[in-house]
């Protein structure tokens, strides 16, 4: 008998011990460091889009076939830059779409970062180096219904106030062909 109530007074406090030591469900996890976080000073490369910006794609007919306005701004704590894309509601197009953005620096890929959730269910997620020339490509994927695609971004700095975006994807023999292009024009 006294052997059964050792092993079990040893079970328990086994248990006992392996219980304490397992993380709680809702417990806060600590990182202690040395000093505080900073934002990536890479970050500042997308500091031009900060803004409300009038877009319309295409990029030059009198009567473009989407209009949309574009919100950037740095937010959760100076680490992103969050946009938001409404397009305008038109005669032609009754159901506009929209999207959420996060726009970044990831430091262990040495990379801006840029994952857009669009309102008719695509996704994209796209890298980039920085400005080259007035020009900053983004690349990457966007899925649609259920398809991985290859999406190419040109960003054309064309002054402070306006940018020209054209959008690729690869052809039949994996040549970049555009498919759509926009013009946006800051409005503050």
């Amino acid at each position: 008998m006294e052997t059964i109530l050792s092993l079990a007074i040893i079970v328990s406090t086994i248990n006992n011990s392996a219980i304490s030591a397992m993380p709680r469900r809702n417990a806060t996890v600590q990182i202690k460091e040395s000093k505080p976080r900073q934002p990536s000073p890479e970050l500042s490369v997308l500091e031009y889009f900060e803004g409300t910006w009038r877009c319309q794609q295409p990029a030059a007919p009198a009567s473009p076939n989407g209009v949309f306005t574009w919100i950037v701004k740095k937010d959760l704590n100076g680490f992103w830059y969050l946009g938001n894309a409404e397009e305008t509601k038109s005669p032609d197009d009754s159901e506009p779409i929209n999207s959420r953005e996060f726009l970044g620096y990831d430091a262990a890929s040495e990379k801006l970062v840029r994952s857009v959730v669009v309102g008719n269910g695509n996704f994209l997620n796209l890298t980039a180096s920085s400005w080259q020339d007035g020009k900053l490509i983004w690349s990457g994927k966007v899925i649609d219904n259920g398809k991985s695609i290859l999406l190419r971004e040109e960003i054309i700095q064309n002054s402070p106030e306006r940018f020209t975006a054209t959008y690729f994807i690869p052809d039949e023999n994996g040549n970049w062909k555009p498919v759509v292009n926009e013009t946006c024009d800051r409005l503050r």
